[in-house]
């Protein structure tokens, strides 16, 4: 089964990356890593023991990387991720981010040059040195090629771009109904 690699660490947002990670099951195998096999705390309180260490992971065995919003003191020099990201990105695979996850693109080399959207005001993007100001775009996903950025609140259409970049999306309607909260078809079959 192909492989997506989820870029796990402290205090990471579960809640951007769960929509994506349940429309590619069946399709693909996600590989949670971190910079140890130390247990995880995400955001919420949950906890999580990555398979593998980032320094572990051969990228050419990964179609893709689901970077999640979250602390960003937690990756700020995590030179692992960023070549990881940054050579998956050459092979032109996927390369996701969402929230102030869009950070470690920045910092890996890969927005350069490409319109992108992140969870930080201006005054933390300049603060930060990574950004290109007159690539941000205030949108909720932005592709480019491989590339797919996205806003915090936006982790649906996030998980909708990835899965539909991938070729997993299979009902893309339905999907979007069902987790923007519209309609469940579903039980509207069954109630009919």
């Amino acid at each position: 089964m192909k492989k997506i690699l989820l870029a796990i660490y402290d205090s990471f947002s579960e809640f951007e990356i769960t929509v994506a990670t349940a429309s590619l099951r069946g399709a693909y195998q996600i590989v949670t890593a971190a910079d140890s096999l130390k247990t995880i705390t995400g955001e919420s309180g949950l906890q999580f023991v990555p398979h593998v260490m980032f320094q572990q992971v051969d990228p050419t065995e990964y179609e893709g990387i689901i970077i999640p919003g979250g602390d960003l003191i937690h990756v700020k020099d995590t030179k692992e991720l960023f070549d990881i990201t940054k050579t998956l990105n050459d092979q032109h695979k996927l390369t996701a981010a969402i929230c102030s996850g869009t950070y470690v693109l920045a910092r890996a080399g890969v927005l350069e040059g490409k319109p992108y959207t992140v969870t930080l005001h201006q005054e933390q993007r300049n603060f930060l040195g990574c950004f290109e100001e007159e690539n941000f775009q205030y949108e909720s996903v932005v592709k480019s090629g491989n590339v797919i950025t996205a806003q915090g609140h936006a982790y649906v259409e996030f998980a909708l771009a990835i899965a539909e970049g991938l070729g997993a999306l299979q009902h893309p309607e339905f999907t979007k109904e069902f987790y923007k909260g519209e309609r469940n078809r579903l039980m509207e079959e069954e109630v009919l």
